[in-house]
């Protein structure tokens, strides 16, 4: 058996160093874990990078990462890239048990390596939060001069996603497009947690640690920084609490981080701080010490975030947006509010910060990436 996890975009169109970034992605973390919990797979991890002259090979971990430069690149999932058909064509010669885990499946790169798909290759598909060609064009009415394209696109989908074994969806909306299109099984499965994040600390210590108030209340923001992550509302919503008892850490960077800093400076909001980029145990430090995580986001997949705060004990404030729904169940795990509405932060952090003793931490079980590897290696041996 051959895995090959791929990635659907360059890392580029996110980070300046795509070098580091190939081992941090969604496909490179299933794959390490896969390694790490099946030693004797043969496991590859491909990705496109439009900064990228030439291909590359580089192993690490026992993983074998292959670097293909693209043709084209207009945009985040429309990219081409004739080196992984290449690649892949050579592959389907030479290994008849072949698996393809596509990472992301609206995306060009995703449907040319479809369509070159052999069908005795199994294929599984994982979602990370993008829509068909027909729901895009919904939401964005400016896409309408691209209507033919997009309607070529959705055709082409609808006949390639066939050969798809099993989809792996993050959202209602996603599962039931699929089921409309009778698009192989489809499962509700996020990216998997470390078990670090389940381990107790002492929010007193922690907080001495991070030279934290213990007689204030903190609210945590952690992801980019950038408009479409409700920033802006959280800003203002923060600035009306008027409770010096209250203080809101930003952690995370982004496109948007001077302006946002800028606007509370301006402002005078004067109870959030921006921390910068902060990674590894002192970002789990900072949700230890929290009292509640938010994500007012306008759009999101099942942020991982999430995970990782609900394994900490930490209750959450997020927009009914993507699959944060299926994530915070009945109000167990936090208070689901709607996108772009400063009210809402404001009478949602008004309520979490009364819950007291809430066991949460046992709802993030599902989250553990030795249960998320055990589900997918099932599936990679069940015929399709």
């Amino acid at each position: 058996m051959k895995i090959i996890q791929i990635s659907s975009a360059s890392s580029s169109f996110s980070v300046k160093d795509y070098g580091e970034d190939i081992f941090k992605v969604w496909s490179a973390k299933v794959g390490f874990e896969l390694k790490k919990a099946y030693p004797k797979l043969d496991i590859e991890c491909w990705t496109p990078e439009k900064e990228c002259k030439q291909e590359k090979e580089i192993m690490k971990n026992g993983i074998k990462f292959k670097i293909f430069p693209t043709e084209l690149s207009l945009r985040h999932g429309m990219e081409i890239c004739f080196g992984m058909i290449r690649a892949l064509k050579k592959e389907m010669k030479k290994d008849k048990n072949l698996i393809l885990h596509f990472h992301e499946y609206h995306s060009w790169i995703t449907y040319l390596l479809l369509f070159f798909a052999g069908n005795k290759v199994k294929i599984i598909c994982q979602h990370h939060g993008g829509r068909s060609p027909m729901n895009n064009l919904f939401k964005y009415k400016k896409l309408l001069i691209f209507l033919p394209a997009i309607f070529l696109m959705q055709f082409a989908e609808n006949l390639l996603f066939k050969k798809v074994g099993i989809f792996y969806a993050l959202t209602d909306e996603e599962i039931n497009y699929l089921k409309k299109k009778n698009s192989g099984k489809i499962k509700f499965q996020t990216m998997g947690i470390s078990d670090e994040y389940f381990k107790k600390q002492e929010k007193i210590e922690i907080r001495k640690k991070l030279n934290l108030d213990n007689n204030k209340k903190y609210g945590i923001y952690l992801g980019r920084i950038k408009t479409t992550k409700g920033i802006k509302e959280l800003l203002d919503a923060v600035k009306a609490l008027k409770d010096r008892n209250f203080e809101l850490l930003l952690i995370g960077g982004g496109v948007d981080s001077e302006k946002y800093k800028d606007y509370a400076n301006k402002n005078k909001i004067e109870n959030a701080k921006f921390l910068g980029n902060i990674y590894g145990n002192k970002k789990r430090d900072y949700l230890s010490a929290g009292d509640f995580l938010i994500l007012p986001s306008y759009t999101e997949g099942a942020p991982v975030v999430l995970m990782e705060a609900i394994a900490e004990n930490l209750p959450v404030i997020a927009t009914n947006v993507g699959g944060i729904r299926k994530m915070i169940e009945n109000y167990r795990e936090g208070i689901i509010i709607n996108p772009q509405s400063k009210e809402e932060i404001i009478n949602a952090i008004k309520e979490i910060l009364k819950w007291k003793n809430k066991n949460i931490r046992k709802y993030a079980e599902k989250y553990r990436w030795e249960k998320i590897i055990k589900n997918t290696m099932e599936d990679y041996n069940k015929k399709c």
